[in-house]
């Protein structure tokens, strides 16, 4: 088998674990482009073409949309490597010992322990990298604001109107800043500037090699992380949406 047919047998796996699991990006598995009915490349020039010609931003939001749903494709991707890889990840509970009287769990990890440790690593960067851009689109709107600043999400609907506070849009992205992306940054951080998600699961599993309970408790917590990014991917998506209804709220206060 060549090498091309290697790579494209490989992506029907993805796609076919896309499709059990219902994992979708912004472009759609299947290019649509569309979100509840909406097609999202005629929606995004509508809510950002007045505010481009404004400040001639037009090649910056083509930039942004490209972004966007780049971002939104290496969500799903490497999240399906979660999927592929976790029913083969190894288990210390099912390879307990008795050493010295006292019952042990190896931590006896595998190539596709390692892969499934690697892939939840970036996965967790590129969902931040996608509200990072998502920070960016709304700040482009009040850039005189940020003219001293670094652009983050958390910090860009910070100078929304208070006119429109009150609107669903706005507060739904300001409750998921403040739960939701709080705890994925935390994660992000986590892995970038102090332990990657493999040398965490290390260091606490050396710390109750003899307990039973911790173990299991551990063992849950790695094996939830298709599920945790399987969520995050959906909470991208709405958000998408909001943003993009918001952007236009403001368009009419602006214009």
């Amino acid at each position: 088998m060549d090498t091309s047919s290697v790579i494209w047998n490989y992506q029907k796996e993805i796609v076919e674990i896309y499709k059990k699991e219902n994992l979708n990006s912004l472009c759609g598995i299947d290019l649509s482009y569309e979100l509840n009915g909406k097609n999202i490349l005629e929606w995004f020039h509508e809510v950002t073409h007045k505010n481009g010609a404004k400040r001639n931003l037009g090649s910056l939001y083509y930039e942004l949309q490209t972004d966007l749903f780049t971002c939104s494709d290496e969500m799903i991707y490497f999240t399906a490597h979660l999927y592929l890889y976790k029913p083969f990840i190894n288990n210390p509970l099912l390879d307990s010992v008795i050493f010295n009287g006292k019952e042990i769990f190896p931590n006896n990890q595998n190539l596709e322990t390692k892969r499934y440790s690697m892939f939840a690593d970036i996965v967790s960067q590129k969902t931040y990298n996608y509200w990072d851009r998502i920070g960016d689109l709304i700040a482009t709107f009040y850039p005189e604001k940020f003219k001293s600043k670094n652009i983050y999400f958390s910090n860009s609907l910070d100078f929304i109107p208070a006119d429109l506070q009150a609107s669903p849009n706005y507060i739904w992205l300001k409750d998921f800043k403040e739960t939701e992306y709080k705890e994925l940054n935390q994660k992000r951080k986590q892995i970038v500037h102090y332990q990657t998600t493999n040398t965490e699961y290390i260091q606490r599993h050396l710390k109750t090699i003899h307990d039973r309970d911790s173990i299991e408790r551990l063992q849950t917590l790695r094996e939830s992380l298709p599920d945790y990014y399987k969520k995050q991917i959906s909470l991208s998506i709405t958000g998408f949406e909001k943003t993009l209804s918001l952007l236009g709220e403001i368009n009419t206060l602006l214009f």
